[in-house]
């Protein structure tokens, strides 16, 4: 996958993940996605979009036990 169709992908993904106040939780969640996202696809383009948010939710967890993630559980499949 080019990093050009890459980036339309992750941007397009994250339009699931609602962004909040600076400095929030949910903002690492969107940017903790995003670097993992790109780092998923360039192993596997066919990785769903699922296991990257999972990686991302349980990477905030380990220092934000308490932290609930908004996100589009639809789009997710969760």
């Amino acid at each position: 996958m080019k990093r050009e169709e890459m980036r339309k992908k992750i941007d397009e993904e994250l339009k699931h993940i609602p962004r909040s106040f600076r400095g929030s939780n949910q903002n690492l969640l969107r940017s903790c996605y995003n670097f993992v996202r790109a780092h998923d696809l360039s192993l596997n383009p066919t990785l769903p979009a699922k296991d990257t948010l999972l990686k991302a939710i349980e990477e905030l967890r380990k220092n934000h036990p308490d932290f609930l993630p908004i996100y589009d559980r639809d789009f997710f499949h969760i």
